[in-house]
């Protein structure tokens, strides 16, 4: 089983960056060759990505539907504790299955890791 960890560091809305991160996910997950253990760690303003209630005048993606189906996968979610801090992002703002965490748990998470993606 590979072990996979997603860094993202984009905002949720203003490019496809994160949201391009999280069809990676799903695709990974979905894909039946090979289980993969896959963790996701989110920075800078793609924390507001992992926000409750969220909607889009677009209704082509919605990145709170796509962690909600990574969430129900077993897929952990954490957000940066620093980025979520400076950015007024507190643990009930967040989806169910979404935590706060820290650069410690992103220390641990990327030497577990046999493949790191920071997008």
């Amino acid at each position: 089983m590979q072990k996979i960890l997603i860094v993202a560091h984009a905002s949720p809305y203003g490019t496809e960056k994160l949201f391009n991160s999280l069809r990676i996910a799903l695709a990974l997950k979905d894909q039946t060759e090979q289980q993969v253990d896959l963790k996701i760690f989110l920075m800078s303003d793609a924390v507001f990505g992992a926000l409750k209630h969220q909607t889009t005048p677009d209704l082509s993606y919605n990145l709170q539907q796509m962690f909600e189906i990574l969430s129900a996968q077993q897929v952990p979610i954490l957000l940066c504790k620093t980025c979520a801090q400076a950015r007024g992002v507190n643990m009930e703002m967040l989806l169910e299955g979404a935590q706060i965490g820290t650069l410690q748990d992103l220390t641990r998470w990327t030497l577990d890791a046999d493949k790191v993606m920071h997008i």
